[in-house]
């Protein structure tokens, strides 16, 4: 494996890593998660199921609508974050649990939320520099835009997506809060700015003498 390749694989597995401790650090806060993690969390408490288990199998299931309309956007990534976010969560908040106990207090919460969206931005820069595949909730704006034939452009297929789920995960009942807020309209810069700064230097460090065998810039 060149050593090019293995800095996009160890990218993409840091990044997941952190975008499944940010959505922790979200659940912990009771300010509300991203749209995605907002429906998941609704529906799985609604059906009693543990929300790795939950996700895990609609992941499985809007995999099925991203391998007819959006296949070329499926890659291991795909598979590690589709595997990875829910578990990792329902790990680290069992685990603050267990070991601290009770809901933390709100300057606690407040820590929390602001570390979560540093995290959250440098997770989601990480796993979008490696160019390994994105999640299939990810993708649905790519099947919106393929299914309206460029009707509705990726910007506005997005929101629609992430209104959707948030709307979903209300009616079952979870919080939808300031970082609901946050995660739908304000982490895109933010992703952008570690892009620029952080991963994709990072990623082209001595690229003259590595194999370049994707491009960066979407």
């Amino acid at each position: 494996m060149h050593l090019f390749d293995l800095r996009r694989l160890l990218m993409m597995v840091i990044g997941n890593l952190c975008i499944g401790m940010a959505v922790s650090l979200l659940r912990l806060s009771h300010f509300g998660t991203d749209p995605f993690s907002t429906m998941n969390l609704g529906v799985s408490g609604f059906l009693e199921v543990s929300f790795g288990v939950y996700q895990l199998i609609f992941n499985l299931f809007i995999l099925i609508i991203q391998f007819i309309f959006a296949r070329h956007a499926i890659g291991l990534g795909t598979i590690v974050n589709m595997v990875g976010i829910g578990f990792i969560s329902d790990f680290l908040v069992y685990g603050y649990h267990e070991l601290f106990g009770s809901s933390p207090l709100f300057v606690t919460r407040s820590i929390f939320l602001l570390i979560s969206v540093v995290i959250v931005g440098i997770g989601v820069a990480f796993y979008m520099t490696a160019d390994l595949g994105i999640s299939p909730w990810d993708a649905m704006p790519l099947v919106i835009q393929k299914i309206s034939h460029n009707k509705i452009p990726f910007v506005l297929a997005r929101m629609m997506a992430d209104i959707l789920g948030v709307v979903i995960g209300f009616s079952f009942g979870a919080i939808v809060g300031v970082a609901t807020v946050i995660m739908a309209f304000g982490i895109g810069p933010l992703v952008q700015y570690f892009r620029k700064h952080l991963a994709e230097p990072l990623l082209r460090n001595h690229h003259k003498a590595l194999p370049v065998s994707i491009h960066l810039n979407k």
